[in-house]
């Protein structure tokens, strides 16, 4: 199953001192670029949103790294703003995943879409024992939310916190 799919990347990282969070590398890549490898096996269409808090990821999205790769410059002025343009890009379904999940699988997000598309919800999140993983399929753009519970898993680690990074790092295989 293909679906378009867009990855939140525009974020200010104020937690991690303002760096461009998503080209942090964890076990030696950057961790957007694997998020981008796992969505490219599930996705039809992949859109990068970036913003003026992370323009070094506009230069890398055009640079032809993964083809056919689309770019969206966001507002930069929170998620729900910049989420609102790309579904302006790309209408629903469509899988939306954040840039900062070094581990995130194309295997995990393929079974995700498989219960996202059995959920009654309009809009399903993937939840851990840690909470929202910032991973939700739109079916519609209105309508109930609904989750979709995983258990704790290294492929759900999300980057906010210098902690967190220390975890993703601890976890290279």
């Amino acid at each position: 199953m293909r679906v378009d799919c867009i990855v939140m990347a525009g974020g200010r990282a104020s937690r991690l001192g303002g760096v461009e969070k998503p080209l942090l590398r964890v076990c030696g890549r950057p961790m957007v670029l694997r998020v981008l490898e796992a969505a490219s096996r599930v996705c039809r269409r992949v859109l990068l949103v970036y913003s003026r808090h992370t323009p070094s990821l506009g230069v890398l999205c055009r640079s032809g790294v993964l083809p056919g790769l689309l770019c969206l410059e966001g507002s930069g002025e929170g998620y729900v703003a910049d989420l609102r343009r790309a579904l302006e890009v790309l209408s629903p379904p469509v899988l939306v995943l954040p840039a900062d999940m070094p581990y995130l699988t194309w295997e995990y997000l393929e079974d995700f879409l498989v219960k996202a598309m059995m959920a009654p919800g309009s809009v399903v999140n993937l939840v851990t024992g840690r909470g929202p993983t910032g991973i939700s399929f739109f079916k519609d753009y209105g309508g109930p939310w609904w989750d979709v519970e995983y258990p704790d898993n290294p492929a759900f680690i999300d980057v906010d916190t210098r902690e967190d990074l220390e975890e993703a790092e601890r976890a290279c295989p």
